[in-house]
């Protein structure tokens, strides 16, 4: 709150209102703010001289704005229109927040999933076709994801689904290639999860039979001496390495812990692993009848794994932390793994190891100690006493003053590089992609080739990129990653900007478009396109700034630089105005999806 009513007004004026300042002959639109008090004098009558008229202009204590709410929703969504922006300033991002963690799952990927592959089978057998021939089909998987991401209205959820789907991997990739409904399935308990607990999700993680095929501790037997035959590793090891604690010990703010002798401390030993293996045995999948046979059916990915207790290791495992597990007799393989899931669980690397990872999805590929540490505290403590409240922690990332500042806007380390993925789906949902048939087909093939990467799709456990990636440059040698750019080269530059040039330039691209079922044909209901009607009306020369500053606040969040806004004014005012309007406007956003000023989301 401000101290005087008449500073309030005078400040409130000042953070929504900008100026116009002449560029080759040109007005273009200067916002306060951001940093933006070169050569102002800042006066108040506030009691502490100019401190807080200093803060709100300079973005620390900025009133929220279309600026501000554009810049929140590219990091809470995976893409957002100028009406969701323009509403979203009207109320507190405390509030929006609220809002979308009590909005309920109103659709099921794996359902969608199922709807698909009947309607199939259905139009299959109406054409004399062999509806046996039909099941369940990777780009039906595709297309529900697509569905769901298109017309849900829980956003937010969707976000830190694919955020997560990026931490505890699984992937179509090798043995889930041609297994839809276990990818559609998991992804469903990502989102389920989402705003719940961490523990459950842990649990839930554990127990889906598609990260036991991927991670390879299904059908994973007892030891065996005779036949020198011992626990499989595999998944003992990712789940401290990649899930929840990582290499090394870690204080509250991330920092590494340092023995005696100046050196990192490792979270765990191979002796750890061996422990693990022990507790990650005995399962097998839910439908089954004997423990070792193959799935049933693709429905087998439905069901939670079950224990066969014949096959668990018997005995004690010694976690860690001095942590044992109990030689329980009977044998009891789901208390041993209860007991293993809350020993990692309770470890204190998990909140800062965790909360990072979510950071760099999210808001920043550096966050600071700082930001870290107070993440990690909500993830320890949700403030009534809760570890691991994912509400809390999602609140925390992102109401954060380190991801709500402007401040932050020309640091040269702020920020991130945005994945291919959340630029298409933004491109999509800020321009309102629409398909008269309502169903938003897209099996993303080309997509894949051009920048290697769709949802459940990386190749190995460590995802598209790691946390702590350095490209060779000015980023290595300040000391800083950047996670993306691992995927950023020749081929997927050159792929993006031909696969945006489609999406824009052609109304049969946006998404790539397939046959459900042999014969189906082709007609324009089938494909979706971009609305782009309210831009198309700013493409006359007296209106190419407004233009020029609508596609700012929708995709770069009023942070386009005025050399970027120079570079699209000079090419866009070359088109003749009475010549294809449309053409102008195309230009326009192309030019803008391919510069820096987007690409690097601060």
């Amino acid at each position: 709150m401000f101290k005087h009513y008449s500073t309030q007004l005078i400040l409130l004026f000042i953070s929504v209102f900008c100026f116009y300042e002449s560029s080759s002959g040109q007005n273009t639109p200067i916002v306060f703010g951001a940093g933006n008090i070169d050569d102002m004098t800042i006066t108040t009558s506030d009691s502490d001289g100019n401190t807080t008229g200093t803060q709100t202009v300079d973005g620390n204590g900025m009133l929220a704005n279309l600026e501000a709410s554009s810049r929140f929703l590219a990091q809470a969504t995976l893409g957002s229109d100028y009406e969701t922006i323009v509403a979203l300033s009207g109320k507190s991002f405390n509030q929006w927040l609220d809002e979308q963690f009590n909005m309920p799952i109103t659709m099921n990927i794996q359902q969608i999933t199922q709807d698909i592959t009947t309607m199939s089978v259905d139009s299959t057998f109406a054409m004399g076709g062999d509806p046996n021939d039909i099941s369940p089909r990777r780009r039906f998987w595709h297309t529900a994801w697509w569905q769901y991401t298109m017309t849900s209205p829980d956003v937010l959820r969707n976000r830190v689904a694919l955020a997560l789907s990026e931490i505890m991997v699984i992937s179509e990739v090798t043995q889930l290639e041609d297994e839809p409904l276990a990818l559609a399935n998991y992804y469903d308990m990502l989102l389920q999860n989402s705003f719940g607990n961490f523990r459950d999700l842990l649990e839930e993680v554990t127990f889906h039979p598609a990260m036991g095929l991927y991670l390879t501790h299904i059908n994973n037997p007892k030891t065996d001496s005779t036949y020198n035959r011992f626990p499989d590793e595999n998944y003992a090891r990712e789940i401290m390495q990649l899930f929840t604690i990582g290499l090394y010990e870690l204080n509250q703010d991330g920092s590494k812990k340092l023995d005696v002798n100046g050196n990192a401390i490792p979270t765990y030993s191979n002796t750890d692993i061996t422990e693990f293996s022990k507790v990650f045995t005995g399962l097998s999948w839910g439908d089954n009848f004997v423990f070792g046979q193959d799935p049933v059916s693709e429905f087998s990915y439905l069901y939670d794994m079950k224990m066969y207790n014949t096959w668990h290791e018997p005995g004690p495992k010694y976690l860690l932390n001095g942590y044992v597990v109990p030689d329980r007799n009977p044998v009891d393989g789901m208390a041993d793994i209860q007991d293993a899931l809350d020993n990692i669980f309770n470890h204190d690397n998990i909140g800062p190891f965790i909360g990072r990872l979510l950071i760099q999805r999210l808001v920043k590929s550096n966050p600071s100690n700082a930001y870290i540490s107070r993440v990690a505290g909500a993830f320890n403590n949700n403030g009534q006493g809760v570890r691991g409240d994912m509400k809390a922690v999602i609140k925390a990332i992102l109401l954060d003053p380190e991801a709500r500042t402007c401040a932050y806007d020309d640091d040269p380390y702020a920020g991130m590089l945005r994945e291919p993925i959340t630029r298409y789906t933004q491109v999509c949902r800020a321009f309102n992609a629409y398909v008269e048939e309502n169903l938003f087909r897209n099996n993303m093939e080309n997509f894949y080739d051009l920048t290697f990467q769709r949802p459940l799709a990386a190749p190995t456990v460590f995802n598209f990129f790691q946390p702590d990636y350095q490209p060779i440059g000015a980023i290595a040698d300040a000391d800083k990653v950047a996670p993306e750019f691992q995927l950023t080269n020749s081929v997927t530059i050159m792929g993006y900007a031909n696969e945006l040039h489609d999406w824009i330039y052609d109304d049969t691209q946006v998404m790539e478009h397939y046959s459900l079922f042999s014969g189906e044909g082709y007609d324009n209901s089938k494909y979706t396109k971009l609305d782009m009607s309210d831009e198309l009306v700013l493409g006359t020369d007296d209106k190419i700034n407004e233009l020029i500053e609508r596609l700012n606040l929708i995709l770069v969040s009023g942070q386009m630089s005025e050399a970027t806004r120079q570079i699209i004014y000079d090419a866009v005012i070359q088109v003749p105005e009475d010549q294809q309007g449309d053409v102008r406007v195309k230009l326009a956003l192309f030019l803008t999806l391919i510069s820096p000023d987007y690409l690097i989301l601060r």
